[in-house]
């Protein structure tokens, strides 16, 4: 067998500068050589530092040259809900709107404590109240990751733990290998390595960043987002025409429009009579509906994947539930919600939570009850079965002061005997 010979070739040398016309056809709307000044001229150049003065990345934004059916790159975060695929949202705002309604409270060992001031609001400069604060989590962590920083601190003799804290953009914050120690800044400033909680939602080996679902369902977004784009444009530029006026020689545009205005004029007046067509004209009705047009099946297909992605039952977010997945009722179908997504979620979290900001020994839990709470009587029947069982010195497992305080009911009011026996002691 001859000997194989590889040959290179360099084409560099014949690179046509960017500045050169590459041929002579004239500009064609906003693509070519030498086309009108745009918005992005003067504005998609930002000034070194503008990060540490503005305190946001510059956003997305297109040129002079750029195709006005282009959208631009979602560069400023799969979040952002101008450029969000309506189910992607809904599936986000609801896992974070039920996530951020669950109460937290400090549990060590089988005792329950109250945490501290951050438990009602991690930073009044910025929230309004912790769920303002775990909307942001929450919302930053289905995107791939949520890193929290220390605004402030007890003092060492307190244990030296966060008092305050934020939630960053993850876009802002710069995470690289470092001598061996991991680095965050933000605009070149680096941060104390003890001052950051990073939380993953997914995790791997050799990378620093967190992976969220938008990332393996990536394909399904645009595809989602594509059929969305169409089903607009289909409604907002004039949707479908019923009906084909077809003539066997080409017509201009004068002639046309004639035509047009003319059967519209007849179907207007003739009082649900028949249609007459002289000529060679032919009427050809189109027989393709809205719903085929749109693309209707594939469009649900890609939005019950973005919604299995996210860890949300396709019913919750109105769309139709898969063949073979039946719910006795409602509250089979949050308690599902709850063990299969929102569990997993609040204890990731939680866990990162509890290592950050409390002692060892102690950790942060999210009250999941008003989520999952039983009917009236499924709840009176567990009381009473939790009531019945007592220890050796015959306490309950649950009194009925419990039992009230669970279910937020008024306070009884005290007795002659319990008033005159606090009075007296």
């Amino acid at each position: 067998m001859p000997d194989e010979l590889l040959v290179i070739r360099d084409y560099r040398s014949r690179a046509i500068p960017r500045d050169s016309v590459p041929n002579a056809n004239p500009p064609v709307g906003t693509v070519g050589d030498n086309v009108p000044a745009g918005f992005g001229d003067t504005h998609a150049m930002y000034p070194t530092g503008h990060l540490e003065q503005a305190g946001y990345w510059p956003e997305v934004q297109a040129w002079a040259g750029w195709p006005t059916g282009w959208e631009t790159p979602l560069w400023n975060g799969a979040t952002n809900p101008g450029r969000m695929v309506s189910t992607l949202g809904t599936c986000i705002d609801l896992n974070t709107r039920q996530l951020a309604s669950f109460p937290v409270y400090g549990v060590k060992g089988v005792k329950v404590f109250g945490l501290p001031e951050w438990a009602n609001n991690p930073e009044p400069e910025i929230y309004s109240d912790w769920t303002d604060f775990a909307k942001q989590l929450f919302n930053t962590f289905q995107g791939g990751e949520a890193i929290l920083w220390a605004t402030a601190r007890y003092s060492e003799s307190s244990g030296g733990f966060p008092a305050r804290f934020m939630v960053l953009d993850p876009g802002m914050v710069n995470i690289e290998r470092v001598n061996g120690e991991i680095e965050y800044s933000i605009g070149g400033k680096v941060l104390e390595r003890r001052d950051i909680c990073h939380i993953k939602y997914q995790s791997m080996p050799g990378n620093l960043r967190g992976i969220g679902p938008m990332a393996w369902s990536a394909r399904s977004i645009m595809s989602a987002a594509a059929m969305e784009k169409m089903a607009t444009d289909m409604a907002s530029k004039g949707g479908i025409p019923w009906a084909v006026l077809k003539s066997p020689r080409k017509l201009n545009g004068t002639e046309a429009k004639d035509l047009q205005a003319s059967w519209v004029a007849g179907a207007t007046s003739r009082n649900g009579a028949p249609a007459v067509l002289s000529g060679t004209l032919d009427l050809e009705t189109v027989t393709t509906s809205p719903r085929e047009m749109a693309l209707l099946e594939l469009r649900i297909f890609d939005e019950t994947r973005i919604a299995a992605a996210l860890g949300v039952p396709p019913y919750l977010v109105g769309l139709p539930m898969p063949d073979g997945l039946t719910y006795a009722n409602a509250r089979d179908l949050l308690d599902f919600h709850w063990r299969t997504t929102l569990r997993t979620q609040a204890g990731s979290v939680a866990a990162a939570l509890s290592n950050w900001l409390l002692p060892r020994g102690s950790s942060v839990e999210f009250n999941r009850d008003e989520y999952v709470k039983a009917d009236p009587l499924t709840r009176a029947q567990t009381y009473a079965t939790l009531h019945a069982i007592v220890d050796e010195k015959g306490n309950p497992a649950i009194t009925v002061e419990e039992i009230r305080l669970a279910e937020r009911f008024l306070p009884n009011e005290p007795t002659n005997a319990e008033i005159v026996a606090e009075e007296t002691t």
